[in-house]
């Protein structure tokens, strides 16, 4: 069993410009950051900006575990619960990680928007294992689809070696 990546949300001015840029997301900004302030979530929408990979739990914790020990700078915003981690990519071509993995981007049956906690905070069971981060001259640091199609394949790998079942 791969070990799971925790990174403690620091409030930086970085992590305050990546959530403002996940607030303009939303309808109403100030709803959300109000909403964010009183420790709730908030539904923000895919597809515009950014598309999201929902990935198995076990597949996206070692996916993630494998992104960050390469570059954890290069790793964009990502949540998790229970069950799945959310892994946010910018809205290019569709790039498919296989297996265990779910594609947001807002079209056709997947669901248009993803609920996000505040940032720093649990809320609804979800948080933040890499809050959102915007970097100098970027709105907001996303991951490379590429780099995740490839550490999701090294973490399925891996995975499916310890006899870690990725689907029916």
């Amino acid at each position: 069993m791969m070990p799971a990546v925790i990174v403690q949300a620091k409030l930086t001015t970085q992590v305050i410009a990546g959530m403002r840029w996940l607030g303009r997301q939303t309808a109403d900004p100030t709803a959300t950051w109000e909403a964010w302030a009183r420790g709730r979530p908030v539904p923000v929408s895919v597809g515009r900006d950014f598309v999201v990979v929902r990935l198995l739990g076990e597949l996206g914790r070692a996916a993630v575990a494998e992104l960050a020990a390469d570059a954890p700078d290069l790793v964009g915003p990502v949540l998790v619960n229970d069950s799945v981690v959310e892994v946010f990519l910018p809205p290019t071509p569709a790039v498919w990680p296989g297996p265990g993995a779910e594609l947001v981007d807002g079209r056709g049956a997947s669901r248009a928007t993803v609920k996000c906690p505040p940032p720093g905070r649990e809320a609804e069971r979800r948080r933040w294992l890499f809050p959102p981060r915007a970097l100098p001259g970027s709105p907001a640091a996303l991951t490379d689809p590429y780099r995740l199609v490839e550490a999701a394949a090294v973490a399925r790998t891996g995975l499916q070696a310890a006899g870690y079942r990725l689907g029916p």
